[in-house]
C-alpha cells in the first residue's frame, strides 16, 4: 500500500473550476483487503469510483483497461478476471444502490437501500495541501474510520460509502481487512461510458436478497455445472471459464473442487454481515 503521505499531486491542484467542468470526476483507489479473514495475506487492485453529473459508479480498474484493449484492438492479458469483480452504482444524491455480482455468465442485479450513520470528530490531520477530518461508523457488521476532505467537495467515497460534507480520502475497519487510499483523480471533459459496465447492466438478471443467496449457493454447489448451464454447454463439450482455464473431462473434478474451495475460504466481503454461510 502507498504512503498516504505520497498521495498522488494531481490530487492537490483540483479547483472548484475543473469539477464545474467536469463531465465526469474520476478517483482512483488503492484498496488492499484480506480474501480470508484468517490469513494475513493480503490482495491489493486499483478501483474507480466515477461521479458523473446524475450516476456514480464503483468498479474495478480492470473494467477500465479492458475498455480500453477493445477500443485499440489489443488482445486482453491472461491474468485478467473480470469475473471476480463486483460493480456498485447508485443515482446521485440516492440511497438506492444497484450492485452487480459477476459469476462467470450469470450477472446478478441486487438492489439494495444503504446509508451510513456518521461520527464526525474533531481530529484532524493533513496530507500535503488537504486537511482531512476523521469520522466513524458502525455499517455492514464492521467498525469503519473514515479520514474525509471539505475541500473536494463530493458527498461520496468508495464502494457504498457516501454521506459525508466531503470526499473520502482514507478508509480503513479496525480489524485491518480493507483499506482504502486515494491515489489518484482526473476530471474527464467527457460524460464516460465503459462498455463492459453497460453491457453487464444489460445483460444482469434482477434478484431478490433470497434470490442472490440461493443463486450463490447454487453456484457453490457445482461452480461447473453451474457455468456450464449458463453458456449452453453439453457434458461431452470443452469450455474456458473467463480467467482462461480450459474446462474437460480431465480436469473437469479437479477444477470444480479448487472453485468450491476458494469460494469457501475466500468468503471475506465488505459487508461481513451479508456474508453466505457455506456448507
Amino acid at each position: 500500500m502507498k504512503n498516504p503521505n505520497r498521495i498522488s499531486l494531481t490530487i492537490l491542484f483540483i479547483f472548484l473550476v475543473y469539477f464545474a467542468n467536469s463531465q465526469t470526476n474520476r478517483f482512483i483507489y488503492d484498496v488492499e483487503y484480506k480474501k480470508d479473514s484468517l490469513s494475513t495475506v493480503t490482495t491489493k487492485e486499483n478501483y474507480h469510483l466515477d461521479i458523473s453529473q446524475s450516476e456514480i459508479n464503483y468498479y474495478t480498474r480492470d473494467f477500465f483497461i479492458a475498455d480500453s484493449l477493445i477500443i485499440n484492438n489489443i488482445p486482453f492479458p491472461k491474468e485478467m478476471k473480470l469475473n471476480t469483480s463486483n460493480i456498485i452504482s447508485h443515482k446521485k444524491g440516492s440511497n438506492n444502490f444497484q450492485e452487480y455480482d459477476l459469476l462467470e455468465n450469470t450477472i446478478l442485479n441486487l438492489k439494495s437501500t444503504d446509508s451510513q450513520i456518521w461520527k464526525l470528530t474533531e481530529e484532524k490531520k493533513k496530507i500535503k495541501d488537504l486537511t482531512l477530518q476523521k469520522a466513524t461508523t458502525n455499517w455492514g457488521g464492521r467498525n469503519w474510520i473514515a479520514w474525509f476532505t471539505q475541500e473536494i467537495p463530493f458527498q461520496e467515497g468508495p464502494y457504498k460509502f457516501h454521506g459525508l460534507p466531503g470526499l473520502i480520502i482514507e478508509l480503513e475497519d479496525d480489524k485491518g481487512n480493507y483499506k482504502f487510499s486515494l491515489v489518484k483523480s482526473q476530471n474527464l471533459k467527457i460524460d464516460y461510458k465503459n462498455q463492459f459496465l453497460e453491457m453487464s447492466k444489460n445483460m444482469s438478471v434482477p434478484v431478490t436478497w433470497e434470490k442472490y443467496k440461493n443463486t450463490k449457493l447454487s453456484y457453490y454447489e457445482s461452480p461447473i455445472n453451474f457455468i456450464r448451464n449458463g453458456i449452453g454447454s453439453s457434458n461431452s463439450s470443452d469450455f474456458f471459464l473467463n480467467d482462461g482455464t480450459k474446462v474437460n473431462s480431465t480436469n473437469m473434478r479437479e477444477v470444480n473442487e479448487n472453485l468450491r474451495k476458494n469460494i469457501k475460504k475466500f468468503n471475506n466481503p465488505i459487508e461481513i454481515n451479508k456474508a453466505i454461510k457455506y456448507p
